[in-house]
């Protein structure tokens, strides 16, 4: 079975504003699958495909327990065994969607199509799905051919809109579980303005060299205030439980600066509640005090509130 040409039928991902689980162990960040309620390295494709597979059981009518991972396939053309990234069954059990997950940075061609449409010669399943969580692309099987197609297959569309709750983000590490009641809605309410839509520039950012206790690795939001600025923003839980509001200054393509707030020191009224690290070192400063921080805050206010402070500092 060959594909044909899929440069023009690219959609956005159905991965997108969708997140994965994770779980700290000894103080490591890693993935949860739960599905096969296990842990996982965190690596960009796990991400993809557990971002996938969060849309496919939370908004679409896909039974979780109609997915299988790693399924063994035989190829003629090799005497090595390759594994699938992701197989969905219809009710009787019938493969009834292949599915190929790449990094976000990978680029989705011919070679990937090929390569799932080789796949497919053993499992047999009438629709493909090649993503990198940014764009997916989607093929039917007709005639021994991968058809492109050019919307989202009836049985994989979004059905189902459920509520992001504070235990969807806490699962997610957004927000930790130590996390005082009475901000939960403040908090709660910025995640969803930040990462809710899947139009929204948002990023995987990944930090070396600092304590687990900032947070610093997640998703990001990002602000694009000024043509040379942009401010990225998230809300992130360590491994202690505790939430941190982390905010990434880039100028001109480099980071110059960033801020990590405890939300819990924030909630107390207790101050220095942040630090401040730059190219002069690092400061601990009272985020209410110097960024005028408020839980009215819209998520684009507390984001432009941050890179005017951060501006100070570089």
């Amino acid at each position: 079975m060959q594909p044909t040409n899929i440069n023009q039928k690219k959609l956005l991902s159905k991965a997108l504003a969708q997140y994965p689980q994770f779980r700290f162990e000894q103080g490591k960040k890693k993935l949860w699958n739960p599905i096969l309620k296990k842990a996982f390295v965190n690596r960009p494709e796990e991400r993809v495909r557990l971002a996938l597979v969060d849309y496919l059981t939370r908004k679409s009518e896909v039974s979780a327990h109609r997915i299988a991972f790693e399924s063994p396939v035989k190829l003629e053309s090799t005497a090595n065994t390759s594994r699938t990234d992701l197989i969905c069954y219809n009710k009787n059990f019938e493969p009834l969607l292949l599915a190929e997950c790449k990094a976000p940075d990978i680029k989705l061609d011919e070679k990937a199509a090929v390569q799932i449409a080789r796949y497919n010669q053993e499992v047999g399943a009438p629709y493909l799905l090649v993503s990198n969580g940014t764009f997916d692309f989607w093929f039917q099987n007709q005639d021994k051919k991968a058809t492109p197609m050019p919307e989202v297959p009836t049985s994989f569309q979004e059905q189902k809109q459920p509520h992001c709750d504070f235990n969807y983000w806490q699962q997610r590490v957004f927000l930790g579980e130590k996390l005082q009641p009475e901000i939960r809605k403040f908090a709660v309410k910025n995640c969803i303005q930040m990462f809710g839509d899947a139009h929204q520039p948002v990023k995987y950012l990944a930090f070396d060299g600092f304590s687990p206790e900032l947070a610093l690795e997640h998703y990001y939001r990002i602000f694009a205030f000024e043509k040379q600025a942009k401010i990225a923003l998230t809300f992130s839980a360590n491994p202690y439980g505790a939430t941190h509001i982390n905010g990434v200054l880039n100028q001109g393509g480099a980071n110059t600066a960033f801020v990590s707030a405890s939300l819990d020191l924030l909630t107390k009224a207790e101050h220095p509640n942040a630090e401040v690290h730059s190219s002069k070192g690092v400061q601990t400063i009272d985020l209410k005090k110097e960024a005028d921080f408020s839980t009215n805050m819209q998520a684009a206010e507390l984001a432009q509130s941050i890179q005017k402070l951060l501006l100070n500092y570089v």
